[in-house]
């Protein structure tokens, strides 16, 4: 298959035929329903029950599906959306959580008759590589012994996701009602408004690189909806969105 120039996104089906090949893009396969047997790299893996799996540019490749199977497939420029390094840091084979559900399920509505649109498939991709690569695990450093020092980093990891102050508690090891006295006493701050003010934080730094619109980047940070940004940055820091993509 030739080189896309930009991100396209449409469902496809296979038979059962295995082949091998391997292209000068990135490809990423989503299920939607059956699955597919892939060798990539040397690495085995199944699409479907719940997983989905990268396919780095130049990487040998063979895959065969049996049975009735569909498929969300993005062919994505080698080159454009994210640091090649990123691309190549992403897990092969990956587990598809709640919210890549949700945009999987998305994207097989909106591409069931025909590709999407230049620019959805352009975002899209962009949204969905930036998700692969946040949710690669950090690597790993030693344990801090500090139950407190254990919470800010879960809260710095995943202030994206809907972070409760009894998952907090767990991470430092302290009953809730104990950790949340600790957290104050150290931090000056409730758990959950040191987490609001990383949301922010994080948001405001992707309003400024440019690369994502505004309705992406609340939902990269955690709020339901580009109001719902809006509004605590209204509300919190006296400014809005477009002000501070303006300021950068």
């Amino acid at each position: 298959m030739a080189s896309p120039h930009r991100p396209t996104v449409s469902t496809r089906s296979y038979d059962g035929h295995e082949r091998r090949h391997a292209h000068d893009h990135h490809q990423i396969v989503l299920p939607i329903a059956g699955t597919l047997d892939m060798e990539v790299g040397g690495a085995r893996g199944r699409v479907g029950d719940g997983r989905g799996v990268l396919v780095a540019d130049g990487v040998p490749h063979s895959f065969r599906s049996g049975g009735a199977n569909r498929f969300v497939v993005l062919d994505v420029p080698a080159a454009g959306l994210v640091p090649e390094e990123a691309v190549r840091a992403c897990d092969t084979f990956f587990a598809i959580d709640g919210a890549l559900d949700g945009l999987v399920r998305y994207l097989a509505a909106e591409a069931a008759d025909r590709p999407l649109d230049p620019v959805l498939a352009h975002h899209s991709a962009g949204l969905l590589l930036r998700a692969l690569e946040a949710r690669q695990p950090s690597p790993v450093s030693p344990v801090s012994k500090d139950p407190i020092d254990r919470a800010l980093a879960l809260m710095a990891e995943r202030c994206g996701e809907a972070l409760t102050v009894a998952e907090l508690a767990a991470a430092a090891g302290l009953a809730p009602s104990r950790f949340h006295e600790r957290f104050r006493a150290r931090t000056g701050s409730t758990p959950a408004r040191l987490l609001a003010d990383l949301r922010l934080d994080r948001a405001e730094a992707l309003l400024r690189d440019g690369r994502l619109p505004l309705a992406e980047v609340a939902l990269a940070v955690g709020f339901s909806d580009q109001s719902a940004l809006t509004r605590s940055l209204r509300r919190r820091r006296g400014t809005t969105p477009g002000a501070v993509r303006r300021s950068r």
